[in-house]
Order: structure tokens, then C-alpha cells, then sequence
């Protein structure tokens, strides 16, 4: 069998996947850790994404949650070496020189609970988190999600971009509203990075991004990792959507950004409804890489879309 192309995956909700059954179809894995060995997903951004009680996410046992779950990452690499914490670039460059290696770089997705207590933060950091998306659909004290059109980054936000800064971390742009992401794109002296969002010139959605958007991102030298939600790529009210949809996407990134800033942001795990009706799990991988061949994309531009693009935001970013 041919040797599988590397995958660096900037956003997958793992743990929830794995962890909360209940939330998917009990008959269908979109990812696992077995998977991802299986299909060569070399680093996955995973997720520390906390669903409290009655799901309100604001519910302050929101940090706990997410603490247990760093410490579940940890726990999983004590017992299956072969995966690791990923708190460096050159963390990111042994995995890719080592075939049995894999990794994880500890995200959280909307930290929705936050009083000012910068020594839970530092503690996280301690156990290797490094990337954050400051907020996630709904508006924190950060700044505005995508449910909401006017607030902007709050002074609280700014705070949080130079702590983050300081320490090198990845900032997400996933899920900002479009003043928070302006607001952001100002302040930032690093790659702009979306971990999952889709072009809005062909599905239209608060979620997705336009070409202004793009370009200030592709101008950063940054990265969009599309995103293989069905809903976010052709929209909710049509039939679910295919492989061919990610690369119409795909093709139109690369016509307003270049091609050297896309990454894949699958999103599998984390897509409760919508998934597409055939890449649908990381076992499905190799399909995307066909329909780019049948694009006419060389395997010189798979492997940056693959890996190659992210990696180099990643040696720019990360310590």
C-alpha cells in the first residue's frame, strides 16, 4: 500500500467525539485515535471544547471541564507513546521525521467563563495548552461571536491577544463576528489563522468568510483550514454536499489567497448535523486527495494543503 500523505488537522473535536457518544449517531465515527494513526494525521488541534450541564456554556464548571480534558490528553499520551503534547514547532518537525509519532496541539474553543484568573491560564499552559480561539458562536467577554453582529474585541479581549503573544501561542479567528475579527487582525503581529471556516462567496453564512477577509489573512502569510461541515460548505437548506464541494472552496481560496494559504480544519468530531454525504471520517481522507488531482492540483500543492502550509505558520508562531 502506498505510503499515506501527512495531515496536519487545525481543528477537531476529539476528545468530545470520543468521550460524549450520545451527542453523534451511534453508528458512525467521524474520528478517533486509532483513525487518525490509521490514515497518517501527524498533528491534530484538539480540542479542550466543554458541553456543561443543559448546555449552557456559560456555566462556570465550563474551566473544569476543559482542565479534566488537558489532563486527559495527558493521561492518553502516558499510556500510548507513540502520540505526545505539542508545545513547540520543533515538537511539530520530530513528529513529521518519525512515522510512528503523532501529536497533539491543545486548543480551547470559546473560553466563555473568565474572571481574570491568569494563574488558571498559566496553569493550563503548564500542561501544554497552546491555542485559543477566543470565542466560539456566542459573545464572551472577549468580544462577538458569529450570533452576534456588533460587538467588537472588548479591553478584556485586547489583554488576552498580549497574553497570548507573549507566550507565542496560536490565536484562532474561527468563529469571531467580523469586528472581532478586525478588531483582532489589527492587534495581532502574527499569521492570521482561521482553524475552520469556508469561502462566503459560495455559501453564504456568518460562519464563513469573505474575500476581504481572506486576503487580510493570505496578506498575515496565514492559513484557512477548510472546514467539512455540509451546512457550511453548500448550505442547510440544500441536500448534503460531497468531496467536490471542499475543493469548489478549496479552488476558490486558492483564486483569492494562493494556494500557499490553505490548511485543512476538518472539523470531523465536531460536526453533530450536516455531515457530507461521502468524506464524512478521516477514514475518508484519500478522497479529497483524488478530487485535488482531478482539479489538476499538483502533489506539490496537496502536501501544502496537507501540511506544508501549517507547518510554516506553526515555526513562525510557536516557541
Amino acid at each position: 500500500m502506498d505510503k499515506k500523505i501527512p495531515v496536519i488537522d487545525l481543528h477537531e473535536d476529539l476528545l468530545l467525539h470520543v468521550s460524549r457518544r450520545e451527542l453523534y449517531p451511534a453508528d458512525h465515527w467521524q474520528t478517533n485515535f486509532e483513525m487518525l494513526k490509521e490514515q497518517n494525521f501527524k498533528v491534530v488541534v484538539s480540542t479542550a471544547f466543554p458541553v456543561p450541564p443543559q448546555e449552557n456554556f456559560f456555566d462556570p464548571a465550563s474551566n473544569a471541564i476543559i482542565e479534566h480534558d488537558f489532563q486527559t490528553y495527558k493521561k492518553y499520551c502516558s499510556e500510548c507513546p507513540e502520540w505526545s503534547i505539542i508545545k513547540n514547532s520543533s515538537d511539530v518537525e520530530a513528529i513529521l521525521k518519525d512515522d510512528s509519532r503523532h501529536g497533539f496541539l491543545l486548543h480551547v474553543e470559546g473560553l466563555n467563563v473568565f474572571d481574570g484568573d491568569w494563574e488558571m491560564l498559566e496553569r493550563w499552559y503548564g500542561l501544554g495548552w497552546r491555542s485559543l480561539g477566543i470565542v466560539w458562536n456566542l459573545t464572551n467577554p472577549f468580544g462577538g461571536g458569529t450570533k452576534d453582529l456588533f460587538q467588537g474585541l472588548t479591553v478584556l479581549g485586547t489583554q488576552m491577544l498580549d497574553w497570548l503573544q507573549e507566550r507565542r501561542m496560536l490565536i484562532d479567528f474561527a468563529h469571531m463576528n467580523k469586528q472581532t475579527f478586525f478588531d483582532t487582525a489589527k492587534l495581532v503581529r502574527c499569521p492570521i489563522i482561521i482553524s475552520h471556516g469556508n469561502a462566503a462567496a459560495l455559501c453564504p453564512s456568518l460562519r464563513n468568510y469573505d474575500d476581504e477577509q481572506l486576503r487580510v489573512v493570505a496578506k498575515s502569510g496565514g492559513v484557512v483550514g477548510v472546514f467539512f461541515g455540509s451546512m457550511f460548505l453548500v448550505g442547510k437548506e440544500k441536500s448534503p454536499g460531497t468531496v467536490k464541494d471542499i475543493v469548489d472552496h478549496i479552488d476558490h481560496f486558492r483564486k483569492v489567497m494562493g494556494i500557499e494559504y490553505i490548511a485543512i480544519g476538518s472539523d470531523l468530531g465536531g460536526i453533530t448535523t450536516g455531515t457530507l454525504s461521502d468524506l464524512n471520517s478521516v477514514q475518508k481522507i484519500d478522497l479529497l486527495w483524488s478530487e485535488l488531482r482531478n482539479r489538476g492540483y499538483s502533489e506539490e500543492d496537496i502536501e501544502k494543503i496537507s501540511y506544508g502550509n501549517i507547518l510554516r505558520v506553526f515555526k513562525e508562531i510557536l516557541l
